[in-house]
């Protein structure tokens, strides 16, 4: 039985005398993405736990990782890929750490932010070698956002875990203190971003300052007795000119009376009380609307954001398994119906997805994660 940390530090999902009840059971794959299956595109250990997918063009992708398994040693990777095949490529300092973010304005301008141990690092490919930008020392870099080669910021924690900002424009880099800590961005313009806190809160800054936008009129409240707080934990955003999307997830503590030592069923999803939301609201943030999806999608993935069709669609990162190890590309039209497909390919009957995008100009989706042992980079034709 695999052992897994809980993914929204809300509670530890526990599965005793087994690993658990399926969440939902995959349907066949019937969106634009077809049928056939996954494929390795690359296996690389590095790919396993922080991969980051920047997709510029349908010929210029970069897929960037570094942590493998605990004992294993980190050094940041970058791998490319031009149309033809994907090559490695070295990044500059030979640094030990991590990608922990990366964007692009352009094939030109693709960033990158590595993390070793409390202090980063932001390198820069100018589309034909990659540089160190600025270095951060101090800082924890856990968001990025890329609007032009003199024109990027990033989020993070600095000395004594103070919110902190970065900004580079044509003058160079600055710094600012932010009101609260910044977990995850997603950025329509650099006067429009929306960022989830910490805290899980929602913030919008629309060039004016940071301003709270309240969910709680459209998070389900309470609190069970016998069991710890059950609050909504905001996983991942999106934001476009449509609206924005949020992924959410509540889960409730196990009670005293399941943890006596007399059970002997596995632990699911009814008795974890586990529910994973999407949240969708206008593009103003003023109107949000809540749909519950454990029983359509599965539990939610953390890691990979929303990526929202033209026509209102949004695929996501959904699941089989009450602990979200073994991933599904769920898909939802814009009318509401859903459908999902159990991301495998061969070597990997198993697959945690961390990340997923889709490659600009085509019906093509990348998903880098990782099985117990291996991690890799995977494709659909």
């Amino acid at each position: 039985m695999r052992f897994r940390l809980p993914k929204t530090g809300v509670v530890a999902l526990l599965a005793l005398g087994g690993c658990g009840a399926p969440a939902v059971q995959p349907t066949p794959w019937r969106a634009e993405a077809g049928s056939a299956p996954w494929r390795v595109e690359v296996e690389d250990v590095s790919l396993r736990v922080d991969p980051q997918i920047v997709a510029a063009g349908p010929k210029d992708v970069w897929a960037f990782g570094g942590r493998g398994s605990e004992d294993t040693v980190w050094r940041p990777t970058a791998r490319h890929w031009d149309g033809r095949g994907w090559s490695k490529v070295g990044l500059p300092g030979g640094r030990i750490g991590a990608v922990k973010a990366a964007g692009a304005s352009a094939a030109s301008d693709v960033w990158a932010v590595t993390l070793d141990g409390s202090s980063s690092t932001v390198l820069h490919w100018n589309g034909e070698r990659w540089t160190i930008d600025r270095r951060l020392p101090g800082f924890t870099v856990t968001a990025l956002e890329v609007f032009s080669p003199r024109d990027v910021q990033v989020f993070g924690t600095g000395s004594h875990a103070a919110a902190t900002g970065w900004t580079r424009s044509a003058d160079g880099w600055s710094e600012t203190r932010l009101p609260f800590r910044i977990a995850r961005t997603s950025a329509r313009s650099a006067r429009d971003i929306w960022a989830l806190t910490f805290e899980s809160e929602l913030y919008h800054q629309d060039g004016s300052g940071w301003k709270p936008v309240p969910l709680d009129g459209v998070l389900p409240a309470g609190k069970r007795k016998g069991f710890e707080d059950t609050r909504y934990q905001l996983n991942t955003i999106t934001a476009t000119a449509a609206g924005i999307w949020i992924t959410a997830e509540r889960a409730g503590g196990i009670p005293s009376s399941e943890m006596d030592g007399t059970r002997t069923q596995p632990l699911g999803p009814g008795d974890l009380h586990l529910s994973s939301l999407l949240l969708h609201g206008d593009a103003d943030g003023r109107r949000w609307t809540a749909e519950s999806t454990m029983k359509k999608a599965g539990r939610f993935s953390p890691f990979g954001a929303p990526i929202i069709d033209p026509d209102g669609g949004v695929w996501l990162i959904g699941s089989t398994d009450v602990n979200a190890t073994e991933s599904t590309l769920a898909h939802r039209t814009a009318t509401g119906t859903w459908t999902s497909n159990r991301i495998r390919a061969s070597g990997f009957s198993l697959f945690e997805a961390r990340a997923v995008t889709r490659i600009p100009g085509t019906t093509r989706f990348l998903a880098a994660g990782m099985n117990d042992e291996k991690g890799a980079l995977l494709s659909t034709p």
